[in-house]
């Protein structure tokens, strides 16, 4: 009984040492695309906001323990992001987004089913 429970408790530990070295890993990639990258490359724009998702992804994951808080924290800076590339990123989009995130918690905290 007692080696069950210790069983589960290290399942359900999370492996922070390798999630923070891919975090690194992912900042060192992402100041290497804005750094030596051409702007003018095709491909730079995708790269760029995909290469931000997933650092901003693991950073806020490991900062709250939490990978749903994580992936949606970091869709809202991102799309933040993407809304400053285009032009229209303000004041008000960015309230708006993070309300939007908000609600989106919140809905998943009352919404969520104990298994």
């Amino acid at each position: 009984m007692q080696k069950e429970i210790r069983k589960q408790q290290i399942l359900k530990r999370k492996n922070f040492l390798p999630s923070l070295i891919l975090t690194f890993i992912l900042f060192f990639s992402l100041f290497c695309i804005v750094y030596f990258t051409d702007p003018r490359f095709s491909l730079f724009v995708p790269l760029f906001f995909l290469n931000l998702l997933i650092f901003l992804f693991f950073l806020f994951s490991l900062i709250f323990g939490n990978s749903r808080r994580g992936f949606l924290i970091s869709a809202c800076f991102t799309i933040f992001a993407i809304f400053k590339f285009f032009g229209i990123g303000n004041i008000l989009n960015a309230v708006l987004i993070a309300g939007l995130g908000i609600i989106i918690e919140i809905y998943a905290t009352f919404t969520k089913r104990d298994n």
